[in-house]
């Protein structure tokens, strides 16, 4: 009996990772550090090549085939069909009652898997893709329920929750940054320099350039007001190696190597966070950023681009304000406005109020729901 008094609700999380870089492995984390108290286990079944790095610990499986992304949708089908032996073969040695799929490879496994091997099944979308079809297609499939991160995904996607079949649960940081004592309000006096922080990887679709065009485009004694400390690993890709070159020349070429800093990867982010002024999101379409959820939670106002989960995240006007998305002159005109003190974010108290439902212990009570709901619906 799933979930019975003899043996807690097993979810085994299709996740496919390469590597251990935060994102979707990060809200996995987060739910099974809070799950204890909801008698549920969380395993993660990630790519052979996987190297843990990161904390707390997750009860791993392998896969020589699972990936959770590639370029080439066809490989994705292809290695999808070939982790199902590996898949049936796990199911029999082990009892998970839930399969938990997320991203697009993964995505694929579950939906054979539902339909092969009688699994229950639950997929998280975490894209924003151009191409609808695929996801619209994982919403109506058989033995699979979905759940989307904001309900601008939804919308983006022309989709009507219907909970418990299609719901939609926000991606969570950990417990810990809301039970740390907020810091003392900001000082935001004329001429008091101003900490701009960012957290994420080095990747070309996280946009990072835009906040270097936006700063170059400021009066030299603006731009002299800010110091902006990116924080985050180079995915081990080419092109990945090509951006944070782009990116260095970039803070060469702008006149900005007094005021912008790529600080590498860090595996404290409150640390990271502990002196920013206002956190920095500049890409477009982010899904349900963690790292911005972390920041609110610290009592940090962000700037971020207007699209994807941001809109449903961020107050504008309160906890932090948007930008046009891809137009540094928008966030240079955004940045103008916090260095003459045109515009103040709303307390501490209230910025970390404001995604309190973010939190892992409030998403993990949420899956908890639809797990149970799932493991005893045929």
């Amino acid at each position: 009996m799933p979930g019975s008094a003899d043996r807690p609700l097993r979810i085994l999380h299709l996740v496919g990772a390469a590597e251990d870089n935060g994102g979707v492995l990060s809200v996995v984390r987060n739910i099974m550090a809070a799950s204890g108290p909801l008698g549920i286990q969380h395993t993660a079944l990630v790519h052979s090549s996987f190297q843990q790095v990161r904390s707390p610990l997750l009860d791993l499986r392998r896969s020589r085939f699972l990936l959770m992304e590639h370029p080439s949708s066809a490989s994705l089908l292809y290695r999808g069909l070939r982790s199902l032996p590996e898949l049936r073969r796990l199911m029999a040695a082990e009892s998970f009652d839930v399969l938990h799929a997320h991203s697009r490879g993964p995505l694929v496994a579950a939906a054979f898997a539902t339909a092969l091997l009688g699994c229950r099944a639950l997929f998280t979308n975490h894209a924003f893709a151009r191409g609808r079809t695929v996801y619209q297609a994982a919403a109506r499939w058989p033995r699979l329920w979905t759940t989307v991160l904001t309900p601008n995904m939804a919308r983006h996607y022309h989709l009507r929750p219907q909970p418990p079949r299609l719901s939609v649960v926000s991606a969570c940081a950990a417990d810990h940054f809301f039970s740390a004592p907020l810091g003392p309000e900001p000082d935001f006096s004329p001429n008091r320099p101003l900490r701009l922080v960012g957290v994420g990887n080095i990747v070309r679709w996280k946009n990072w350039s835009l906040l270097l065009d936006a700063l170059a485009q400021l009066p030299a004694a603006v731009r002299s007001r800010f110091r902006f400390d990116l924080w985050g690993p180079v995915a081990a890709e080419d092109d990945a190696r090509r951006y944070h070159d782009s990116l260095q020349q970039a803070i060469a070429s702008g006149g900005l190597s007094g005021a912008a800093f790529l600080r590498g990867p860090t595996l404290d982010i409150r640390a990271a966070l502990a002196e920013a002024d206002f956190f920095v999101l500049p890409s477009t379409n982010e899904p349900c950023s963690v790292a911005l959820i972390e920041a609110l939670a610290q009592g940090i106002p962000a700037l971020a681009s207007q699209s994807g989960g941001n809109v449903d995240i961020l107050q504008n006007g309160s906890t932090g304000r948007w930008f046009v998305p891809d137009d540094a002159a928008s966030l240079a005109s955004v940045l103008a406005e916090v260095a003459s003190g045109a515009w103040r974010p709303a307390s501490r108290a209230v910025i970390r109020a404001s995604v309190q439902s973010r939190s892992a212990s409030a998403v993990a009570a949420e899956f908890a729901l639809l797990y149970r709901q799932r493991a005893r619906t045929p």
